[in-house]
């Protein structure tokens, strides 16, 4: 990335460190923390050489997030329910399509930042 001029590296995190509920995810929850705090650290380091790093913290309809749901409806109800837009992204539509307007020369200046792709469940304040 240095030898073309920089470019934008995301890393995935999750909204799992800031859940309602953290029973039974604090472990997943700290990495998925700890990935954050590497995005501004890279971006710190990495910003002078024209390497943008961000977060991702989507929540799309992955195999992993359907066997979840379909593994646990209550939890998943519940989980539903706290999303405004009351439902997860489509992969392409929705994720997909926002990780290449992030990589736009429009957003040239984002660097350093968790994205929630989530449908405005987080708060990652």
């Amino acid at each position: 990335m240095i030898g073309r001029g920089g470019g934008t590296i995301f890393h995935l995190a999750s909204s799992a460190g800031v859940r309602w509920d953290m029973t039974g995810y604090g472990a997943y929850g700290a990495v998925k923390q700890a990935t954050r705090v590497l995005t501004r650290a890279a971006a710190a380091e990495w910003g002078p050489q024209g390497i943008r790093v961000l977060t991702m913290a989507p929540h799309a309809e992955s195999p992993g997030l359907k066997w979840w749901i379909e593994n646990n409806p209550d939890e998943a109800a519940a989980f539903f329910k706290t999303i405004p837009l009351g439902r997860v992204g489509k992969l392409e539509e929705d994720i997909g399509r926002a990780v290449v307007a992030l990589c736009a020369p429009e957003m040239a200046y984002l660097t350093g930042a968790t994205i929630p792709l989530d449908g405005g469940q987080a708060n990652f304040a």
